[in-house]
């Protein structure tokens, strides 16, 4: 029978050998493997605008001083983590990423979200997230605490309109809680009815602000981390992608005008994971170059013309994108369109060398696809371009999907590993704490690994999960004492 480690490797398999082959490592000691590689050859573009880019829009939300704590951050190790949903990381998962992903940081930790994802994603934007269930509960699934209205839950995150004020609803309004406050009214108090949060204008700004808060609540000074700049990867890209179709030698716009690459392009990528599936008929899953967007903010998934000169949406006949530059720029200045996944990380990483830590499938999907671009260039005769891209890019280490940081479920089946902490749970527990801080970045990567995999087998495996196999990984459980655990905290949970 399948062992249910061998079942999670078939379906992540680039991301579980690193974390095995890393083993005894700290966790402080494997996030030096989440920066930039000065030795490398250069890529074709400078990230100078990047850089700048980041900077500014960081200096608008947040402040001046944090905006040039970015700028010294990326210019001097121009990394990002980029494996979360644009949002506030209350998910275990991405909120312990944040965590090992800023051991890797001096000045500021760069997050740069998907924002071209629907609100309803598992990362849960419109409310909180508990990594706490019930004791006899062999789950390690959240609890979800709705802040937010669930209306249009299926727009997408970077064109959602803001919220209000009137609009957040506190943990002790929700139904059947008595008539005391909640003890995270205060967290939703100083998180979504935070002034500044309120003046935005987008969500997408407002989620930006909400995320450096939260971090702000869970880790207090002491601990002596640097501050968290939570940014829309998809906005960043799309301003981007704006100068470089005015660049006659930028891979983008060749990308985009010149359909011979864009139909290698097409054919290098079919069928893989974080691109699209088609064929003459049509498109099976994903989107080609570009989310459309239509009148109601959600996600139009587009699949080239015949002549690779347009894009045509899947689902809305009447709605066409011819591919030129001055088409282009207007769409993505009015946000009827927003960059995929594949053309995000060929503005960034393949042309301007920006290295990306991310999750257990990025770590799959992001080399192959930088294969594929050089595959595409080779194709057309742009071996130099090509090899320059091959040559400044190293595959980056996963940093999401360790979850070394335990909640305690002492009188259940999993005493022993317990579940991820949330950043609510966290801040429920206390906060982080200096000593709590310096236990985890002297986790051993194995303890992490061992007491996290019965949540991606569960996450994985979906309706497919097989309890003889779950029971076999909490039986592989990590040392006592071998990763830190929050102490008990007593909460009753809302009805939600």
């Amino acid at each position: 029978m399948t062992s249910a480690r061998d079942w999670i490797r078939s379906r992540c398999p680039e991301a579980l050998a690193a974390f095995e082959q890393a083993g005894a490592q700290t966790l402080a000691d494997y996030a030096a493997g989440f920066g930039a590689d000065a030795a490398l050859p250069r890529p074709p573009q400078a990230a100078d605008d990047l850089v700048e880019l980041a900077a500014a829009t960081c200096a608008r939300l947040y402040s001046p001083d944090l905006g040039q704590a970015l700028r010294r951050e990326l210019e001097s190790d121009l990394h990002a983590l980029t494996a979360n949903h644009h949002g506030v990381d209350f998910h275990p998962e991405f909120f312990q990423g944040d965590l090992l992903f800023a051991m890797s940081c001096r000045h500021a930790v760069p997050l740069f979200n998907c924002g071209a994802v629907p609100a309803n994603n598992v990362a849960y934007p419109r409310g909180i997230l508990l990594g706490c269930g019930t004791p006899e509960e062999v789950s390690f699934r959240s609890r979800k605490l709705p802040i937010l209205p669930g209306r249009d839950r299926h727009g997408l995150i970077s064109v959602r309109p803001a919220f209000t004020a009137a609009e957040v609803i506190l943990p002790s309004q929700l139904f059947g809680q008595p008539e005391e406050p909640h003890a995270l009214d205060r967290l939703v108090q100083a998180v979504y009815r935070h002034p500044r949060v309120l003046e935005q204008q987008t969500f997408r700004d407002q989620a930006s602000l909400m995320n450096a808060l939260l971090w702000q609540q869970v880790i207090p000074k002491s601990c002596d981390l640097p501050p968290l700049v939570s940014l829309d990867m998809q906005w960043l890209c799309g301003r981007l992608i704006t100068a470089d179709l005015e660049q006659p030698d930028s891979l983008v716009r060749h990308l985009l005008l010149h359909p011979p690459l864009a139909a290698a392009i097409w054919d290098a990528l079919n069928g893989q994971r974080a691109c699209w599936t088609g064929d003459a008929q049509g498109l099976q899953r994903g989107t080609f170059l570009f989310w459309g967007v239509d009148g109601k903010g959600r996600a139009l998934a587009l699949r080239p013309a015949r002549d690779f000169r347009s894009l045509v949406a899947v689902r809305d006949a009447g709605w066409r994108l011819p591919l030129d530059a001055r088409t282009l720029g207007r769409a993505l200045a009015e946000e009827r369109i927003l960059p995929s996944l594949f053309l995000y990380f060929a503005t960034v990483t393949a042309a301007r060398g920006l290295r990306c830590a991310g999750g257990i499938f990025q770590t799959s999907y992001l080399p192959r696809m930088i294969r594929g671009i050089c595959t595409a260039l080779r194709h057309c005769g742009a071996d130099g371009p090509a090899t320059r891209i091959a040559g400044a890019f190293r595959p980056c280490p996963p940093c999401t999907g360790l979850l070394p940081l335990r909640l305690p479920c002492p009188d259940g089946p999993l005493r022993q590993t317990g579940r991820g902490a949330g950043a609510a749970d966290l801040w429920l527990a206390g906060g982080l704490s200096p000593a709590l801080w310096q236990s985890l970045r002297h986790s051993r990567v194995d303890h992490a690994l061992a007491a996290s995999l019965p949540y991606h087998y569960e996450d994985l495996s979906a309706q497919e999960m097989r309890p003889p196999l779950l029971d076999s990984l909490l039986q592989q459980a990590p040392p006592i004492g071998s990763l830190p655990f929050l102490a008990p905290f007593p909460l009753e949970m809302p009805h939600a």
